[in-house]
């Protein structure tokens, strides 16, 4: 994609001002807008403000927090003064996730610090360094241009890290506001360091909390032998969800996954990746083998298949044990799931074979926690060839095509909305930049590279036609 003149300014200007945005993105990421239960929900509400003013900073106007009652804050702007041109949603969030054990960061989670040409720190990449991709870019173009070849809108959520569990009432209150031609959502992860990516799948989530209970309080470890424990016991029951060949044992529950396509397959297939380096990248423990359906490949099984993980634990912490039988014990179960399947549907399945003749005769209760869909759509078109070159001309590298095994519960919800405006999902994130873990960062080149590539993809959709 050759730069005109205008788009040669901008990036220009983008260039200049990189110590500018390089600090906004720093004052945001010190705010720990943590949208999960038990954190202060007014940190949330200063990083809304705090986007609005960056927003407003950038020359983005009828820049406003958005509010429903008992929902973390969302925040919204806008420039629409080009009535021929299309209009593009642009789409990030300014919630993170909580920052995990304190012990294991190297810097503090919200004292963004940078090493080795990353910036470390909590919603660097995740969503932060997404959200600002896109300031950057509209800043730099009305600094520049004094004006952008396209209309913008911009929707920065609140609670996307808790499953954007009221996207629901936000869109029935808020739905004028977002109609829209395109969609561009930054939350994504690019394939390697130096090499784009637009992701076309992504896997839903369905989430259940099961609880085993045996006695009606806690007993003297003494009586162990013939007493049953809960907590062995819950620990064999998640153990039997799992099959030796690696698939998960829940009846019924491959029954509506879908195969992907030829063209998918092909696509998947065409993409490099060595077993040693996405151990390294994963932070796998040398010698710890890889599990999983092992007649599907790496990337099938994290974009095509159902995955089960624990994702927490209860019985008795460390501080305070005795020798006891804990009375029950208590887990958080994640299933990932993929086309075809019903999210609400599997999760009852799992449940079904929860509480069907508990071992033992324990009690066994077990519901679900909460779901949200899969998405996919075809990325071909002109919209996603603009995406594709837009991002070579940031990066200088072909865009990989992906899949991704994570769960964005924005996408389908809006694409249903906008009756099928092409949904382009690209990011800031790579595969070192461990999101939801300890130590989170940002590669500062590749955010260059995907404000450069945004600023190109305007200009690329400004010459399509509105739908």
């Amino acid at each position: 994609m050759a730069a005109n003149g205008i788009v040669r300014d901008v990036l220009g200007d983008l260039d200049a001002r990189l110590d500018h945005w390089k600090q906004t993105l720093v004052d945001l990421c010190c705010i720990p807008s943590i949208s999960a239960a038990g954190f202060p929900p007014e940190e949330v509400r200063r990083s809304a403000q705090a986007v609005a003013q960056a927003l407003r900073d950038a020359g983005v106007e009828h820049v406003e927090v958005l509010e429903i009652p008992g929902v973390h804050p969302y925040v919204y702007g806008d420039w629409l003064h080009r009535p021929d041109a299309p209009t593009v949603l642009l789409y990030g969030h300014h919630d993170v996730m909580p920052p995990g054990r304190a012990e294991k960061w190297l810097s503090p989670a919200f004292e963004p610090t940078e090493r080795g040409g990353r910036l470390y720190g909590r919603g660097t990449a995740d969503d932060k360094g997404g959200v600002m991709a896109h300031v950057a870019a509209v800043g730099s173009y009305l600094s520049a241009a004094k004006t952008l070849p396209l209309n913008v809108k911009f929707i920065i959520e609140g609670e996307e890290e808790i499953g954007s569990r009221n996207l629901g009432r936000f869109l029935e209150q808020y739905r004028a506001k977002m109609a829209a031609d395109f969609i561009v959502l930054t939350d994504t992860r690019n394939y390697d360091v130096g090499h784009p990516a637009l992701t076309y799948q992504l896997r839903g989530i369905c989430q259940v909390d099961v609880e085993v209970q045996g006695l009606h309080q806690p007993l003297h470890s003494g009586l162990s032998g013939p007493v049953p424990d809960p907590v062995q016991i819950l620990c064999a029951m998640i153990a039997d969800l799992r099959k030796p060949n690696g698939a998960l044992n829940v009846p019924g529950l491959y029954a509506k996954v879908a195969r992907p396509s030829a063209k998918q397959l092909a696509r998947i297939r065409k993409l490099p990746l060595s077993e040693a380096k996405f151990k390294k990248d994963s932070g796998m423990l040398p010698g710890v083998r890889l599990w999983g359906e092992s007649q599907f490949s790496l990337l099938e099984r994290m974009w095509t298949r159902p995955a089960l993980t624990v994702i927490a634990l209860e019985a008795h912490p460390f501080l305070g044990s005795s020798n006891q039988i804990i009375e029950a014990a208590r887990a958080r179960l994640s299933l990932r799931t993929v086309p075809g399947m019903d999210a609400g549907e599997a999760g009852r399945l799992i449940v079904k074979k929860l509480t069907t003749k508990p071992p033992y005769g324990v009690r066994v209760t077990a519901k679900i926690n909460g779901t949200t869909p899969w998405w996919t759509t075809d990325p071909e078109g002109p919209a996603f060839e603009a995406a594709r070159s837009a991002l070579k001309a940031g990066f200088g590298k072909e865009t990989a095509m992906v899949g991704a095994g994570g769960t964005i519960g924005f996408v389908q919800p809006f694409a249903d909305l906008l009756k099928g405006a092409p949904c382009i999902l690209m990011g800031v994130a790579d595969p070192n930049t461990q999101a939801h873990s300890e130590n989170e960062s940002l590669h500062l080149g590749d955010w260059v590279k995907a404000m450069r590539s945004t600023i190109h993809l305007y200009d690329a959709l400004a010459r399509l036609p509105r739908r």
